[in-house]
């Protein structure tokens, strides 16, 4: 009777054991499934920026000076000076990923950046990077390059995610706007210090009024 019941006792310890480990392997097939995809998206959400940004030369940022890295989204003269200054301390950037290293630029500000800057390191890697902290098209990558910005309402930090707009022409949109009133037309941005034909080519399309 005994042995009857000790029988029983490890059929069903095993049966037990099987479906912890079906369970398991359930669990971590669902996170690779999740992992793949997150980073399927976050590489359509870099195909579709690059798409609107086919024209914008890409900058090199192991040879561009001060004034060429101020244009880009996010990054004005303080962040342009301390990539020049980390670069002359450590040498050349071996690979995109090094960006996140100088304070101010984050894994955010690196995603708005990599539709406009030539790829240094392995690029697998550098969208791998980037992905984990920007696991859906819904982040800053797609969202924030896509969507036009107001140039009536937006504040400074939102200016400068525009192409060429760093802290000072943010600065100077504003003042224009609180002392002449607001833009009636995109076009009228020109008329702000600073602005010419060249950076409003760049920009119209992601500005409105």
């Amino acid at each position: 009777m005994n042995k009857k019941i000790n029988k029983n006792s490890k059929g069903t310890i095993i049966i037990l054991v099987l479906i912890v480990v079906v369970v398991i392997v359930l669990i971590i097939g669902n996170n690779l499934r999740q992992t793949s995809q997150k980073k399927e998206d976050f590489q359509e959400g870099v195909e579709k920026v690059e798409k609107g940004t086919e024209k914008i030369e890409k900058i090199d940022i192991n040879k561009a000076d001060i004034e060429t890295l101020s244009k880009l989204p996010g990054i004005g003269p303080v962040k342009s000076q301390a990539i020049v200054d980390y670069r002359e301390k450590n040498g050349e950037f071996k690979s995109l990923i090094e960006l996140t290293n100088i304070k101010g630029i984050g894994i955010k500000t690196l995603a708005k950046l990599l539709p406009y800057l030539e790829m240094i390191g392995d690029s697998a890697e550098v969208y791998a990077f980037v992905a984990e902290e920007t696991p859906t098209s819904d982040t800053p990558l797609t969202t924030g390059m896509t969507e036009k910005i107001n140039i009536n309402t937006a504040s400074v930090d939102q200016l400068q995610n525009l192409y060429g707009i760093g802290q000072k022409k943010a600065q100077a949109i504003i003042d224009y706007r609180n002392e002449i009133g607001s833009f009636e037309t995109i076009e009228e941005i020109m008329n702000v210090k600073g602005i010419g034909q060249g950076t409003f080519d760049k920009i119209k399309n992601s500005i409105e009024v």
